[in-house]
């Protein structure tokens, strides 16, 4: 008889975890962003990005060191990026995160020229 209800709570035990382990998040995605030469100036490539809640984004440094710096109220964030490296962020907040890179983009009274970039967050 005991050996009869150790098996049942084992099997239910088993149906449990199945269940519950197929209802768990997604797995973690990451989209990139490179830092391109485009054989006029630096740029961001694509220039902005459209993404959903959880994504980590990956700057590469393709041609160029650059940097990431953000430009707005809604987040900080400052990495340099030697040429052939990478750094990644995950976005968890929806909104539009601005950036660009200080050595190939500047920006002037809220205006930014050169290597700007944006991560739209859905």
């Amino acid at each position: 008889m005991a050996n009869r209800s150790t098996k049942g709570i084992a099997a239910l035990v088993l149906t449990a975890g199945l269940l519950l382990g197929t209802t768990g998040t997604a797995d973690a995605v990451t989209v990139g962003v490179r830092g391109v030469f485009n054989g006029t100036r630096y740029v961001w490539s694509p220039k902005t990005k459209t993404i959903t809640r959880g994504t980590t984004v990956r700057w590469r440094a393709v041609n160029g060191s650059h940097t990431v710096k953000s430009r707005g109220t809604n987040w900080t964030y400052f990495r340099n990026l030697p040429a052939g490296t990478s750094v990644a962020r995950t976005f968890n907040r929806r909104g539009t995160f601005r950036y660009y890179c200080t050595i190939h983009g500047s920006v002037v009274n809220g205006v930014c020229s050169g290597m700007c970039g944006s991560i739209v967050v859905s």
